[in-house]
């Protein structure tokens, strides 16, 4: 049981504990709230989402780790007075991250449900809008201070204590 504990607290402590409790629970509310606007609330499509849902998050976790964030700090590292000068990093760096997210996301939602968008641009131009407009929000208003404040009261909970 101790054990347990020891990896309970270490799991909560961990580096990347945060970013795979952003990335589920943003995927989690993404993927629902872009099967709802398409196909109407019903718990067919929702268990279709729920199924592939793991893929999901293992693919945008991915994404973001191995190619959007080192692009974003790439960017950051060239534009530093533009960027950094008039956006917090804190702010500019989720933005283009989710930014780039939605953008490769949008291209493959786009292509998987041809026969709701046959013009494939117009399709991934009003895909993106609606998804972008809603990612943004959700996760500054919403996932980001919810995970924050509750890890906050976990970690105070369950010290990681080195014994």
């Amino acid at each position: 049981m101790e054990s347990i504990k020891f990896l309970l607290k270490r799991t909560l402590h961990h580096p990347n504990t945060m970013p795979w409790a952003f990335i589920s629970t943003k995927v989690a509310i993404m993927a629902s709230y872009n099967t709802i606007i398409r196909y109407g609330f019903s718990e067919k499509m929702l268990e279709k989402v729920f199924i592939i849902y793991p893929l999901i998050v293992i693919f945008i976790y991915c994404l973001r780790t191995y190619i959007t964030l080192p692009i974003v700090l790439k960017i950051h590292s060239y534009f530093p007075t533009i960027l950094t000068n008039n956006i917090p990093r804190h702010i500019s760096v989720p933005v283009l991250v989710i930014t780039f997210n939605v953008s490769i996301m949008m291209v493959l939602f786009t292509e998987m449900n041809r026969q709701l968008y046959p013009q494939f641009l117009s399709g991934y131009l009003g895909n993106w809008v609606k998804t972008f407009f809603v990612a943004i929000p959700v996760f500054f208003f919403v996932i980001r201070p919810t995970l924050v404040n509750i890890f906050k009261k976990l970690k105070q909970s369950y010290p990681l204590s080195l014994k």
